[in-house]
């Protein structure tokens, strides 16, 4: 099992790693972007349970830390959640760290996830949720492999405006079919 790529590693959360993970948790630009119902700011102790519950990887759910390969630097947390049994479907999530993103880090991290999901938890199904504001965040899952489903319309409130929460989805043999084209020697899409 590899969980690294190029240029990242997926690994288990670290103590270490919360001081950075809580901060961007909590910035305004990246908590726009999160699609839970209300958006509050958090003591920093209960953001930093949040990753702890995450990070338990118990079963077939799944939180890591992203880090620079070969710096091992924190870059962000991704996490598979949720999955079940019966028809192998996981929920994914990402963040990327705002010193780190427009980099092609969230690409990556959501390649290795999913080749993570599909060939060592057997996953058939992995989805997601994205506010349709988030146009890095579409752009990123679509690089990715994973398909728009559909949008429920105006159902999250942020900012003082609607937006739409998009659906998406890969499945597994949609994403071994575009994995065969990412082989090494050949340059993957940023």
């Amino acid at each position: 099992m590899s969980l690294t790529s190029e240029r990242l590693r997926l690994r288990e959360l670290r103590d270490d790693d919360l001081r950075d993970l809580v901060a961007w948790w909590q910035d305004p630009e990246v908590l726009v972007t999160q699609t839970s119902a209300v958006m509050h700011p958090r003591p920093a102790a209960e953001v930093a349970e949040l990753y702890r519950g995450w990070s338990r990887n118990q079963g077939t759910d799944a939180g890591l830390v992203v880090t620079d390969r070969e710096q091992g630097t924190v870059l962000g947390h991704t996490a598979l959640y949720g999955a079940d049994a019966h028809n192998r479907t996981a929920t994914f999530a990402i963040m990327i760290g705002p010193p780190h993103q427009g980099q092609g880090h969230g690409t990556e991290a959501t390649r290795l996830m999913l080749r993570y999901g599909f060939t060592e938890l057997g996953l058939h199904r992995v989805q997601l949720t994205v506010i349709g504001s988030n146009e890095r965040g579409i752009a990123t899952y679509l690089r990715a492999g994973f398909v728009e489903e559909g949008r429920a319309r105006e159902a999250v409130f942020r900012g003082g405006a609607w937006h739409d929460l998009v659906h998406m989805g890969v499945l597994s043999r949609e994403w071994s079919a575009a994995a065969s084209h990412l082989r090494p020697g050949r340059p993957a899409a940023r």
